[in-house]
């Protein structure tokens, strides 16, 4: 146990317990900035992309009946197997990839997950063209 237990702190305990705090600030704001950006975007984006229905849902959905309906025809026919694969191939041209962001995928986490590659992504292409913009200066 300290024997200073108790006693008052020294001026000069204070000015480094100050000094600490102003060393850990900026990062911990840093930090807390980009937890507080993140939330707020994923709320936005979940907002917008998720709030809505999906307008493409009944497309996909007739769809996948011209598929199954494909497949059962040429299925009770005299068709070989490669015979059924190349019909689905044919049908499978005019899939949308759109089909696949759907309204349901916006929740709160796969928006943070967005918002979060969004600002490393641009942080890293900013720091590419910040080096890009130093080796210039220098090299003239």
């Amino acid at each position: 146990v300290r024997g200073n237990v108790g006693k008052p702190h020294t001026p000069y305990e204070s000015s480094k317990c100050v000094a600490r705090f102003w060393k850990v600030f900026p990062h911990l704001t840093l930090c807390g900035s980009l937890v507080l950006y993140a939330t707020l975007g994923a709320l936005v984006f979940q907002h917008i992309e998720g709030g809505s229905p999906s307008r493409t849902e009944s497309d996909y959905q007739m769809f996948l009946g011209q598929l199954v309906h494909t497949v059962q025809n040429h299925s009770s026919n005299s068709f070989t197997h490669e015979g059924i694969v190349e019909e689905v191939k044919n049908e499978m041209k005019n899939f949308k990839s759109v089909w696949f962001q759907g309204p349901h995928r916006w929740d709160f986490f796969g928006s943070m997950f967005f918002c979060c590659t969004v600002f490393t992504t641009v942080g890293k292409r900013v720091k590419v063209f910040l080096i890009f913009v130093s080796e210039q200066s220098v090299t003239e």
